[in-house]
């Protein structure tokens, strides 16, 4: 131990005395002047216009709903520029400089080829360069685009989820979609088997104020939607129950038939929002049997529904639901 005592304070000893002596002045003396000497060589070969090759990504945006793009197309230009060394650092650095994008939002419907010419590409370069510089060549100089038409159908959209009002509160309409339907883009096959487009999965279970969601839709493999997400709105109030005796009432029969129905009324109870209680009666409401119906039902009495209410009015119960009838031939006078 006392032997690398002795080592360390002789190592430290001499490397003072190093530091401290003559030469180590002129060695960093001649450091100093070598890396001034390196930052002018650098400033000046930054400062000299120079030739460089850059590649640059291409980005393909607002490619139309209902076309499939057939051809596989270049991810990426290459360049050869010609200015100062400072200039490219700026492009290397610079995240605005990230890709070129080609905007295909017009192209063609009534075809199924589009080229997008030199003189056309090599305006969407020149808006990527810096002012200062020169554009020599740029690979590929024309992009070919073959595509063909995808069939499209307009379907409606569903929520997948729950959305309901808290304990004490009700929605005073139904949920809005904005947008209800949108048109989806596939072969035919793949679209005949689609009848509706879903929300991701979404849970609001206690909603006691405005909502307003914003839900990306999920898109079934191989199909392409008009847009990609919907807004769901809807407006929640406190509510209280309004209840009414009314008679049961039928339609649609032939002039000579009469139906009977046991018991002939039934209490409908009605959850309504407070700033609606006075706007709905007995005389906006109406339970009525579509006698036509009568014909394919098999049991010995008949569901009930409202078949006249007003149309905010989306949470009501029938007591009872269902009713027996018999149906009766009126005597010819």
């Amino acid at each position: 131990m006392e032997i690398k005592r002795i080592n360390r304070i002789y190592i430290k000893r001499k490397t003072g005395a190093f530091f401290k002596s003559q030469k180590w002045k002129n060695l960093l003396v001649f450091l100093i002047f070598v890396a001034l000497a390196l930052c002018f060589w650098i400033l000046q070969y930054f400062q000299q216009k120079v030739e460089r090759e850059i590649y640059i990504p291409i980005r393909y945006s607002n490619i139309p709903k209902e076309l499939v793009i057939n051809n596989t197309l270049p991810d990426k230009f290459t360049l050869k520029l010609a200015d100062k060394g400072t200039v490219f650092l700026k492009y290397f650095f610079n995240k605005n400089y990230t890709d070129i994008n080609i905007n295909l939002k017009d192209l063609p419907l009534n075809k199924t080829s589009y080229t997008i010419d030199r003189r056309v590409l090599s305006s969407y370069i020149q808006d990527f360069l810096l002012n200062t510089t020169q554009l020599i060549t740029f690979n590929p100089e024309a992009l070919q685009f073959n595509y063909s038409p995808l069939e499209k159908k307009e379907i409606p959209i569903t929520i997948a989820g729950k959305i309901a009002a808290a304990t004490g509160y009700i929605f005073t309409d139904s949920l809005t979609l904005n947008p209800s339907k949108i048109w989806i883009y596939g072969n035919k096959k793949t679209l005949d088997e689609i009848q509706f487009i879903s929300t991701t999965e979404v849970k609001e279970e206690h909603v006691q104020k405005k909502l307003h969601l914003t839900l990306n839709l999920n898109a079934p493999k191989g199909v392409r939607l008009s847009t990609e997400k919907v807004e769901i709105t809807g407006n929640v109030e406190e509510y209280t129950e309004k209840r009414f005796e009314l008679p049961v009432t039928y339609y649609n029969s032939p002039e000579n038939i009469h139906l009977r129905f046991f018991p002939s009324t039934v209490e409908v109870i009605c959850q309504v929002a407070l700033s609606k209680y006075a706007r709905v009666g007995a005389n906006d409401l109406n339970v009525g049997v579509d006698y036509q119906k009568l014909s394919q039902n098999q049991e010995t009495n008949i569901p009930l529904d409202l078949n006249r209410k007003p149309q905010w009015l989306i949470n009501y119960r029938i007591i009872p639901d269902k009713v027996e009838y018999l149906i009766e031939q009126k005597k010819d006078l």
